[in-house]
């Protein structure tokens, strides 16, 4: 694949879409460009940066690992999945969730739409001719845009990417809604998290550790710990609110009967909750910790309790 250069931050699906229409290859049925490519022929979905078809496109694009795996962490929303390392395990490593097709987002509350920012849009075309999808805007939550501060925009029909610009998309998007207090402060904070772990990759672990401190937990919890670990989910559930759980576990927004104990199935290595886990349960945890974790000092001290 005669590969396009990627714009600052453009998400690897945005350089694709580019790709398409440069070549000439629009006029091919979306099936057939897949096919032109020996690429697998799936949906562009915005936050599984693991996927086959993620995997796929890199190996056309780039074919040494260190290029794939800069390439994943810098246009893609995959930098809060460094939180998720299994122990032993190599940033660079991480390449596929291992999990069955759609568990990547089933369980998960989140809006995964694609969205952009219509004042991005304006910079971008003022200085590249062309808008493009921005990887930082496919984070889980976010909702405002890092560098201006403003409202995403969506629409209903960007559930699944389907070969448009965000230009395309001004005069039928709306704004992302943002209506309880906790998005408003997980706006600045899964935007840090997100650009400390693209400058250090390695950091997730030095987070992890210091949850199982403050908590004063083992490492790695035993079975008889369980109690302990209900009392401290119990903690973690009233602090957190049941608008921020249900607005990122589908188990909360559905109210089951018996959700699932976020903070055992992220620190557990029993039973389901063995193996990589989706960033999203680290993500929660932390945002609960936020103020005691040390591993979050600094990135407090430089601005993340401040809104956007």
């Amino acid at each position: 694949m005669r590969w396009l250069s990627l714009y600052p931050g453009e998400h690897i699906y945005s350089g694709l879409i580019r790709y398409r229409m440069r070549m000439g290859q629009g006029v091919m049925s979306d099936k057939r460009f897949f096919a032109h490519n020996h690429l697998p022929y799936q949906w562009f979905r915005s936050q599984v940066p693991l996927n086959h078809l993620m995997r796929e496109t890199l190996d056309s694009i780039a074919p040494k690992s260190d290029e794939q795996f800069t390439l994943r962490l810098n246009h893609t929303p995959f930098a809060p999945w460094l939180l998720s390392l299994l122990d032993g395990m190599a940033p660079q490593e991480l390449k596929a969730a291992n999990h069955r097709p759609n568990t990547e987002e089933n369980p998960f509350q989140v809006d995964r739409r694609w969205k952009y920012c219509p004042k991005c849009t304006q910079a971008q075309k003022a200085k590249w001719g062309v808008s493009y999808w921005r990887a930082a805007h496919q984070l889980p939550g976010a909702l405002v845009c890092d560098e201006h501060g403003s409202p995403l925009h969506s629409h209903d029909a960007l559930r699944y990417l389907n070969f448009t610009l965000p230009d395309k998309w001004e005069g039928t998007s709306t704004p992302v809604p943002m209506v309880d207090a906790w998005q408003v402060s997980w706006q600045p904070f899964i935007y840090a998290i997100a650009r400390r772990l693209q400058c250090q990759p390695t950091w997730g672990v030095e987070l992890r550790d210091s949850i199982y401190e403050v908590l004063k937990l083992s490492k790695p919890l035993r079975r008889g710990d369980r109690t302990v670990v209900n009392a401290l989910f119990a903690q973690m559930r009233n602090d957190l609110g049941e608008s921020c759980l249900a607005g990122l576990f589908t188990a909360y927004a559905r109210q089951f009967t018996r959700p699932t104990n976020v903070l055992w199935i992220t620190l557990s290595p029993f039973g389901q909750s063995k193996g990589l886990r989706h960033p999203l349960y680290w993500l929660a945890i932390v945002f609960w910790l936020r103020e005691q974790l040390p591993a979050l000092k600094d990135e407090y001290e430089n601005g993340v309790t401040t809104t956007l």
